[in-house]
């Protein structure tokens, strides 16, 4: 298995047993939840072309909001790439008429479970177990919630505490306290930070916010933009 960080926030090209996936690209300078009064955010540092990245098998999607499923950077895809997600999300892409193939998470080429929160209104603290012959990866851009966590090979998940008042969402991302009791729970030999970048932000949502960096735990392994790890 490797993973190759495409950029400081969650998208990443995975190779998991000699397919190639293209995981949460979002490369436009911003992104805008709702309105741009609501919620705008600006990555700080380049971003990589399309065009520039090699061909992919799968693109895989893990949340709905813009930051992970950026129309605006996955039509610029050849369609003929097939998208594995959940049925809500797929359902979302489908809307645009650009990609061919649709894949819901049963179908994929290999198995993909996803684990739900308990509270069926939480939209953002999925996990997402990936099963190969190479090994196994447990995927939680924004931390899980899940009581019934698999045990996993590779860990990847946030160290970011991003924190809302409770009608805008509450804690958004779960940050190092909940990524350790993943860690543990999953028994993973391989802890990868994701979804850590510290973006501008501009609107009603980042003058409520409340962030809490954590770059240095000695259990996480850090990768800029453009390294990659091998498994």
């Amino acid at each position: 298995m490797k993973f190759h960080k495409l950029n400081d926030d969650c998208a990443w090209l995975w190779e998991l047993n000699g397919v190639k996936i293209i995981v949460d690209p979002w490369f436009t300078p911003s992104q805008i939840d709702g309105h741009r009064l609501f919620s705008e955010q600006f990555h700080r540092s380049p971003q990589p072309s399309v065009l520039s990245l090699p061909p992919a098998d799968f693109l895989f999607i893990s949340n709905p909001f813009t930051d992970h499923c950026n129309k605006e950077t996955l039509i610029q895809f050849d369609p003929s790439i097939p998208i594995i997600a959940k049925e809500s999300i797929l359902k979302k892409i489908s809307k645009w008429n650009h990609f061919y193939k649709l894949i819901v998470l049963t179908d994929a080429p290999f198995p993909i479970k996803e684990y739900k929160p308990g509270n069926p209104l939480d939209l953002v603290h999925s996990a997402y177990l990936f099963e190969t012959e190479e090994g196994s990866v447990l995927f939680a851009p924004h931390g899980a919630k899940s009581k019934d966590l698999p045990k996993a090979d590779v860990l990847i998940t946030t160290t970011t505490c991003y924190h809302l008042p409770f009608w805008l969402g509450g804690t958004v991302n779960l940050g190092i306290k909940n990524a350790e009791i993943l860690y543990r729970q999953c028994g993973a030999k391989l802890f990868i930070s994701t979804h850590d970048e510290q973006k501008l932000g501009k609107g009603l949502v980042e003058k409520l916010a409340k962030k809490n960096y954590v770059t240095d735990a000695n259990f996480v392994t850090y990768l800029k933009a453009g390294e990659s790890y091998a498994y």
